[in-house]
């Protein structure tokens, strides 16, 4: 796809974006007044209620499940002040803007798990366990800008089914759940083996800048 033509499919993806965003608002109007979109930047709040102050993240999605959230590894380590050994890790696994941290092992210029020292996989792993739900804070809850929602609402673009869900239900789930490290990419499994959210480094657009390297997580219908 070209340049020009992705800036053409992303500029339409926003067009219906915010059309699935007024419709949503408006279903919930008939349900409580007082509901409008949020629209403001680097906020997990979609829509909010201004007479309550209840707030919504809406995922729109045509399968079973969509991106949550998308952040540079920079940025994801200065959040949770990750240095030493485990920075290491995140620069190795989801490689560093503009370096060959594979020494051309890669065209993606990271390393995956097999490639990299198991002391260094096994301190990351028990680092997403142990923080788990923190993460699910950052990831779907709050973000890093402090834009707390309380509920996710799932729309179904197909066939226009939308279901809302507390999202302290969700972090239930988390609780209970656990992050497992595959050679690529980690998941996070629930306590019934399901997969509820993805990680992978992004990958794709223009090559080796900090998007390009970011963390990208995606969430899954399990719930």
């Amino acid at each position: 796809m070209s340049t020009q033509a992705q800036i053409t499919a992303g500029t339409e993806a926003k067009r219906i974006g915010h059309i699935n965003e007024q419709l949503v608002c408006n279903w919930l109007n008939t349900i409580n007044s007082g509901h409008i979109i949020d629209g403001k930047p680097k906020t997990k709040q979609d829509i909010i209620n201004q007479k309550t102050g209840v707030s919504y993240s809406l995922k729109s999605v045509t399968k079973n499940h969509t991106q949550c959230h998308l952040t540079s590894t920079r940025r994801w380590c200065e959040f949770f002040q990750i240095d030493g050994e485990l920075k290491t890790w995140f620069d190795l696994f989801f490689g560093i803007p503009g370096e060959d941290v594979s020494d051309g092992l890669s065209s993606q210029h990271r390393l995956i798990k097999s490639q990299i020292d198991d002391t260094l996989n096994g301190q990351s792993l028990d680092w997403f366990n142990q923080n788990k739900n923190q993460i699910f804070d950052v990831i779907v809850r709050r973000g890093m800008s402090d834009t707390p929602v309380d509920y996710l609402i799932w729309f179904d673009k197909p066939t226009g089914e939308t279901q809302v869900y507390d999202v302290n239900d969700l972090e239930e789930l988390v609780t209970t759940g656990r992050w497992i490290m595959n050679d690529t990419t980690l998941h996070f499994i629930n306590a019934n083996d399901d997969k509820m959210f993805h990680l992978q480094m992004k990958g794709s657009g223009a090559r080796y800048n900090s998007s390009y390297h970011s963390l990208m997580f995606h969430i899954y219908k399990c719930f």
